[in-house]
């Protein structure tokens, strides 16, 4: 799977279907629980996943790594910068 990086931005803002590579994890400000919670469930930079679907109110987001499906709050993507994939 061919993946060039077309800009950078917030895992908050992509939209259902983008692809991207996680580039940062949080401020240096953040918790450290809160880091290492992110980092255990395998928000690592350099990892590549696809955005499947937000909640209908937009609490959430759904998102396809490393094989698994996982559930994230709004707040949280925020804090995360990624690389937007050009497909």
């Amino acid at each position: 799977m061919l993946f060039s990086v077309v800009e950078a931005m917030k895992l908050s803002e992509l939209k259902p279907g983008d692809r991207a590579m996680i580039s940062e994890v949080g401020h240096l400000d953040l918790p450290a629980v809160v880091k290492r919670k992110l980092l255990s469930m395998g928000i690592t930079p350099n990892t590549r996943f696809s955005l499947i679907r937000r909640a209908p109110m937009g609490s959430g987001l759904e998102l396809d790594i490393r094989g698994s499906k996982l559930c994230m709050r709004q707040d949280l993507a925020q804090i995360i910068e990624v690389e937007k994939a050009n497909d």
